[in-house]
């Protein structure tokens, strides 16, 4: 395999003892990570390949063993992958392709040896077109990244419109394509013509068919080149005392436990502590920053051919052990350090169904907060209540969720932060999944702030889940003020200046024959003009990513400090507050609340008319 497993003593204290922190860099030492590379594998040189040599490459396709197969080098297209990096067309054949029918998702950091020397890594695939063709990236470049500086310091958040495209396209130049069909005695129109990266399998655990999908469909909302999987749970554990070899299955995990999420793909080089895999990038951040991924050997359970050859081939496997980090992220693969602790954060919580007498505590620990690519923690953390949930609710429908939910953290400022959210929700076709979303974007809203970096370090719930529908809908609404002064229903209500309006609003519970009423009071401003008064649930007209706050002017404005931003989010209305809400010309409305313990449905207007 030109590679063995080996034991060797680590010299992993010399970077990192005991990586522990709430939202600071892990500590490393500065300077090159080459002093844990202390002999880089023979390379095979590009200039040195020609049509027609043979190759073998290796890869797991089932278990944790490596096996074989045959690859044929068809030639090089200079600068193919990028300006300085050629792109390596290959055939490959043998059983293992026959068994998979060519290069599959999963492949990707396959090391192709000749003589034992080093060629490159499977990196790329044709698609809608004949898989047994693929790319290797060259094992010149990628050793590169073997001297590449260590350390996981904070990388800036980027803007939308900077974040990186990977899913790069290589072209296969005509003469590219005549010297492959030369060297592979096939025909010109034989050999494919546009490459891309291969994708990346993702396990996902924890979530049934219905939030497995929802959940897929949001990473592919991300733009990310992924094919989402399900799989078993894995767990965060101790490291490892068996490292990793060329030719193994390796992942790069964003989270494990109740909801696991990682990628997999293949280990190119070993040396020493270090590992190079992939070939390409896999969210292409460079450095790692404050969140390193954790580095996982895998279980490759089986791989699912494409027959129609439109889509490829992919792995599908489980995690095994915890062996490191992974802390770079290029053009030409990603490298892991084994034997250090990963940062994580918590996600917990606690889900009861008094319906069944159910009861369930579940956990999943977080790598990956956040890349410049995408904000991990909020779908991490909504995805995870929402597996809990479903497990413990038994059932896909109607119902109440009773959900309070704590966030803890280090603020921009690098002050902690605590935020404290209960609430109700309630929905007519599928309450465990409705239920998410606020805890979605609470976490989306902080970790998204324009005033700097947030590291969270603990996100817990506590979730009483429901068929019931506890419930409360206004079924009329009376108003009376100083120029009619008489409890009516009103389709308008005429009032003075600085008037006090009352209110009564009736509630029917669910399943209840009598009414219920609340009293309310609204203070009028000093304005001669009408406006419109609104009453109803709190949750009707929330906007959890607007916060807009009235400055002196009267305009609204986004929150001016992070402080603010925190003082918003805990003072947006609930789904079981009752709401009176006067809007007078521009501003703030005027509001009257009255707190319940059912949600509140309906609403009712009321136009206001000022006299004199």
């Amino acid at each position: 395999m030109g590679a063995t497993r080996r034991g060797r003593s680590r010299v992993v204290t010399l970077l990192v003892s005991s990586a522990v922190f709430l939202g600071a860099a892990i500590s490393a030492p500065a300077g090159s990570a080459a002093e844990l590379c202390s002999s880089e594998p023979d390379v095979f040189p590009v200039a040195d390949l020609e049509p027609g040599m043979l190759a073998t490459a290796w890869t797991v396709v089932a278990g944790t063993d490596p096996v074989s197969f045959d690859v044929e080098i068809l030639g090089v297209l200079p600068d193919g992958i990028a300006p300085g990096v050629d792109f390596i067309l290959v055939h490959t054949s043998g059983p293992v392709i026959d068994e998979t029918g060519g290069i599959a998702a999963g492949f990707s950091g396959s090391p192709v040896y000749i003589g034992g020397e080093l060629v490159g890594a499977i990196s790329y695939g044709f698609f809608a077109a004949d898989q047994t063709y693929g790319g290797v990236t060259p094992a010149e470049d990628m050793v590169r990244l073997l001297e590449y500086p260590s350390g996981t310091e904070a990388l800036a958040t980027a803007t939308a419109a900077s974040r990186p495209t990977f899913a790069k396209e290589v072209r296969v130049s005509s003469q590219l394509r005549r010297t492959a069909a030369r060297a592979a005695e096939t025909s010109v129109e034989a050999i494919p013509t546009v490459a891309e990266p291969l994708r990346i399998p993702v396990t996902v655990s924890g979530l049934n068919t219905r939030g497995f999908r929802r959940f897929a469909k949001t990473l592919r909302l991300g733009g990310l080149p992924l094919i989402p999987y399900r799989s078993g749970a894995a767990s965060l554990g101790g490291l490892s005392a068996d490292p990793l070899a060329a030719g193994d299955a390796v992942a790069g995990a964003v989270s494990v436990g109740d909801l696991t999420v990682a990628g997999v793909g293949t280990a190119t080089v070993v040396c020493d502590d270090l590992l190079l895999a992939f070939g390409h990038p896999f969210f292409w951040d460079g450095r790692a920053g404050a969140y390193p991924m954790a580095m996982y050997g895998g279980d490759v359970l089986q791989v699912i051919p494409d027959p129609s050859n439109l889509y490829g081939a992919f792995k599908i496997a489980n995690l095994t052990d915890l062996h490191g980090i992974i802390d770079q992220d290029r053009l030409t693969g990603i490298r892991g350090i084994e034997g250090v602790e990963p940062d994580s954060v918590p996600v917990t919580s606690v889900v009861a169904n008094p319906d069944v007498v159910s009861i369930r505590e579940g956990e999943t620990t977080v790598f990956r907060q956040a890349t410049d690519s995408f904000l991990w923690l909020p779908d991490i953390a909504a995805f995870h209540l929402l597996g809990n949930q479903d497990a413990v609710f038994d059932r896909l429908g109607d119902g109440t969720v009773s959900l309070r939910f704590v966030l803890e953290g280090i603020g921009p400022d690098g002050e902690t932060f605590r935020v404290v959210r209960p609430n109700m929700h309630f929905s007519e076709f599928d309450v465990s999944f409705e239920s998410i979303f606020e805890l979605y974007a609470f976490l989306f809203e902080i970790q998204d702030n324009p005033f700097g970096p947030v590291s969270f370090s603990s996100v817990h719930a506590e979730s009483t889940i429901t068929q019931e529908h506890l419930t409360a809908e206004i079924v009329r609404v009376e108003s009376a003020s100083s120029v009619q002064p008489d409890f009516r229903e009103r389709a308008r209500l005429r009032v003075r200046p600085r008037d006090t309006i009352s209110l009564r609003v009736f509630l029917l519970p669910e399943g209840a024959t009598d009414e219920e009423m609340v009293e309310l009071l609204v203070s009028m401003p000093r304005s001669r003009f009408g406006g419109s008064l609104a009453v109803g649930g709190g949750g009707a007209d929330s906007c959890l990513f607007c916060f807009f706050e009235e400055e002196d002017g009267g305009e609204e404005d986004t929150p001016a400090t992070f402080e603010k931003l925190l003082r918003n989010l805990r003072r947006t209305h609930r789904n079981n507050d009752l709401v009176a809400s006067l809007r007078v010309g521009g501003g703030r409305p005027r509001e009257s609340i009255s707190r319940t313990d059912s949600v509140i449905l309906g609403e009712e207007q009321v136009e206001i008319i000022v006299v004199r």
